[in-house]
């Protein structure tokens, strides 16, 4: 008889092929269960089903999994299946602009630990704008004419950390979407709104599977 487990706080699985991914939040590491898909299965909103109660044992002793189901549901993201287009051409002073958020933006990041990064992503109680596909291409627009003026180091984690705050802070609620693939193991983060990616290319996220969106 299968047994129902639920991801403990800060631990997110993915399945990719027949391996089962581990992010841990909390630690700020990634592992992986070779070959864990023939007796455990991930479900999109954090519940796990495995065969008997030795197994769940095994997962619930290193933390991985709890027997409760949390006390918040787990936020999900649509599949991606478009991208927004940036408009082709933004005024310097809309460069300015998004160059003084960018800045304070990776003050904010810089020494942050993972988990408060995470953290400081929680859904805004900020007002929020309808969307407008025009604002919103012009906001990215800047955003990357603003880059090569900014310092650096040019990964994913910041970019879309940086974009996130820009785009909050004009009343646009994003997911930040964690992806992982294996084979080489490889990680990748980006930003979303319902099934459109923002700020990265459709074809670039494609080749991750989702692990957690914040």
């Amino acid at each position: 008889m299968t047994v129902q487990l639920w991801c403990s706080d800060g631990v997110f699985l993915a399945q990719v092929r027949e391996d089962i991914i581990v992010l841990d939040v909390n630690a700020d590491s990634y592992a992986c269960l070779v070959d864990a898909a023939g007796w455990l299965t991930v479900n999109a909103d954090g519940s796990l089903q495995v065969a008997d109660d030795a197994t769940a044992r095994g997962l619930v002793a290193p933390g991985l999994a709890q027997m409760d189901p949390p006390v918040r549901p787990r936020r999900t993201a649509a599949p991606p299946s478009r991208e927004l287009t940036p408009c082709p051409a933004v005024s310097t002073a809309e460069i300015l602009r998004a160059g003084v958020r960018m800045a304070a933006a990776t003050l904010a990041f810089r020494g942050r630990p993972f988990p408060l990064l995470i953290r400081s992503a929680q859904p805004s109680r900020s007002r929020r704008l309808p969307l407008d596909s025009l604002r919103l291409g012009r906001s990215v627009a800047a955003f990357r004419g603003a880059l090569p003026w900014l310092p650096l180091e040019g990964e994913c984690l910041q970019r879309s950390f940086q974009l996130r705050r820009l785009l909050v802070a004009r009343g646009v609620q994003v997911d930040w979407i964690f992806g992982v693939r294996t084979w080489p193991f490889a990680a990748h983060c980006w930003l979303q709104i319902g099934d459109m990616v923002v700020g990265d290319s459709l074809a670039r996220v494609k080749g991750y599977t989702p692990i957690m969106a914040a």
